[in-house]
């Protein structure tokens, strides 16, 4: 049974290319994660075939089974046809791995500040985040009346490819991403955040943040963070 309080979720979201089939894609991904090593990389792991979109569906999607079986891993695929595609995160493709923290297999500080990052290096994502149990979903109901304000704006896309809503105690943002959403470029992000956050490094032509590496994170300190630190970004 998923204990969701102390569920941590590491989440890739790549842009998916039209040009680019499903079986390239899913080829060039299996090779790149495939240099990642353990806990989470693909290294000498049986990997899962290219996945086959049912007819009617706009995704294909696998799974992947790691020698831990408590981690559960999956990801999918968009439809490579245009006029399906919308400039959502909706449309994006995506891997999530997620695992139980209480287990303590695994040394979280690491995970945030070396693992993730070499996760979406290897999967060229334009953007990710490290999901802590259900806080997003609280966050978002304290901000209710917020986010549909945002959400009533049809360009915007609420934690998407434009907008950063909500900063999860680990995030990658890409140059598009960084210019869109805020307005200016991985160095400025870097400039503002120095000092004031674990870890902050550019990472492909973006940035990786760690907000928090506590893995005893509460609630109350998530929402203190990103109080104090979306001003800083001049997010609202």
């Amino acid at each position: 049974m998923i204990n969701y309080d102390t569920q941590l979720g590491l989440w890739l979201y790549m842009r998916p290319d039209t040009r680019q089939s499903i079986a390239t894609r899913h080829k060039e991904l299996t090779q790149s994660l495939g240099q990642v090593a353990a806990p989470f990389g693909w290294q000498g792991l049986e990997t899962p075939e290219v996945p086959n979109r049912r007819e009617g569906s706009y995704s294909a999607s696998f799974v992947m089974r790691y020698p831990d079986r408590s981690v559960r891993c999956s990801g999918s695929y968009m439809i490579r046809d245009a006029k399906h595609l919308d400039d959502l995160s909706s449309d994006d493709d995506r891997i999530s791995i997620e695992f139980d923290l209480a287990s303590k297999k695994y040394d979280y500080r690491y995970l945030l500040s070396v693992h993730f990052p070499d996760l979406v290096a290897a999967s060229s994502a334009y953007r990710a985040a490290a999901y802590f149990g259900l806080y997003t979903v609280d966050f978002d109901e304290l901000h209710k009346a917020e986010l549909q304000r945002l959400k009533a704006q049809k360009s915007v896309d609420v934690n998407g490819r434009n907008n950063i809503f909500t900063l999860q105690p680990a995030q990658y943002w890409d140059a598009e991403l960084c210019q869109r959403a805020l307005g200016y470029d991985r160095d400025e992000v870097a400039r503002r955040l120095t000092g004031k956050v674990p870890l902050v490094k550019p990472l492909m032509d973006g940035v990786y943040v760690v907000f928090n590496d506590n893995p005893d994170l509460t609630f109350e300190e998530f929402c203190a963070y990103n109080d104090r630190l979306k001003p800083v970004l001049g997010l609202q």
